[in-house]
């Protein structure tokens, strides 16, 4: 697959949004950055079919919708909306309250300073207000990896949002390094941002993506580079 095809699927009451790595004969694989799913086409959005069993020149690329295409282009482009310094050190403040409850390995308050620390972004940047998960150790992908975190929409009119990141690496189940965790932090909530400051329908892990999430998380971590 050349490009990222991002697709949403109903699992166990929620929503979860993921990259398509393989179409199979009668579901699709979907990468939801921690976890794999088989999703049967019939409940993919926008909803994707199965691979003719002849495949020729024409039809063995999955063509994108226009909405697909425009949200694509959109996330490689756009730029972060630049924060005010007195918002920047109010957000550096609690992500090194942040790293020290990691490095004392505190579950409640890296509860607490997760939430707090987003909560403030999501009020800078006028955002819907979002619930963290924090805790528990990163599961194992089938290749070894690991997976860090997880961006969730739920409802018919996903109005509410939530955000999972793992405080415990998989194997040793160590506590994460704070700018590890705060990098994974970011990113879940760069979806967030994605879309509804630039409206983006169909999420995408482009360059511009990863570009506005470095941008933020290149300002907070400055904090955690002095201790």
């Amino acid at each position: 697959m050349s490009e990222e095809i991002r697709i949403s699927f109903p699992y166990k009451g929620e929503t979860f949004t993921g990259v398509v790595k393989r179409f199979n004969k009668k579901t699709v694989t979907v990468d939801t950055d921690t976890l794999k799913f088989r999703v049967p086409y019939s409940l993919t959005t926008p909803r994707l079919e199965p691979p003719k069993p002849t495949s020729t020149k024409k039809n063995s690329k999955k063509k994108w919708s226009a909405s697909q295409t425009k949200d694509y282009e959109k996330s490689k482009t756009a730029a972060m909306k630049p924060l005010v310094k007195s918002s920047i050190k109010l957000l550096q403040k609690t992500t090194m309250k942040l790293g020290d409850s990691l490095k004392l390995g505190d579950d409640e308050a890296i509860n607490k300073y997760s939430n707090l620390l987003l909560s403030e972004l999501n009020s800078m940047y006028n955002l819907p207000q979002l619930t963290v998960h924090t805790g528990g150790k990163r599961r194992l992908t089938r290749s070894g990896g690991q997976y860090y975190g997880l961006y969730r929409t739920r409802g018919d009119t996903l109005k509410k949002y939530s955000i999972s990141v793992f405080s415990r690496t998989a194997k040793k189940q160590k506590y994460v390094a704070p700018k590890t965790f705060l990098r994974t932090l970011i990113h879940e909530w760069g979806h967030h941002y994605d879309r509804h400051i630039l409206s983006l329908t169909n999420a995408y892990h482009t360059k511009g993506f990863y570009d506005r999430s470095n941008t933020l998380y290149g300002q907070l971590k400055e904090v955690l580079d002095k201790k």
